[in-house]
């Protein structure tokens, strides 16, 4: 007996399936592009422009709201580079998923943090100035990338 949702492979749908794949195509776009070009124009060319501007707090009454489609997208991403064998890196998630959101015209944010006495290295997106990740609070944004 059908229940109209279609068949779903481990809780997941053919139309999620289908994000997820793309997420996994440019997913090797983005290892081929990390090999071989600087991190500014790899971004840059993935619609996902690096910000090393000083960040700014910004004044706001409500937060920013991600629209479904691309928190669907974001999850694809998470989805398919959970077992990608070069890590699903925080930088990998950022590149693919801002991609996949583009139309939102994200930025891509690098900071850095001491976490028990060693320095940590963390990269996310961030709509409006607004981070999409929680965690990135701990870490102070790089102002400036390369020589």
């Amino acid at each position: 007996m059908s229940t109209g949702g279609g068949v779903r492979i481990h809780g997941v749908g053919p139309a999620d399936l289908v994000r997820t794949a793309a997420a996994l195509a440019l997913a090797v776009v983005v290892e081929v592009g990390l090999r071989t070009l600087r991190l500014p124009r790899l971004s840059a060319i993935l619609g996902v422009p690096l910000d090393t501007l000083p960040a700014t707090t910004m004044e706001r009454t409500e937060p920013v709201v991600v629209p479904r489609w691309a928190r669907r997208r974001l999850a694809a991403t998470r989805r398919a580079l959970k077992y990608w064998p070069f890590g699903d890196s925080c930088l990998r998630l950022a590149l693919v998923g801002g991609c996949l959101v583009r139309r939102l015209d994200p930025t891509l944010r690098i900071g850095v943090a001491k976490h028990d006495g060693e320095i940590k290295a963390h990269a996310w997106l961030e709509i409006e100035g607004l981070s999409l990740d929680p965690g990135a609070a701990d870490f102070a944004p790089v102002e400036r990338v390369g020589p």
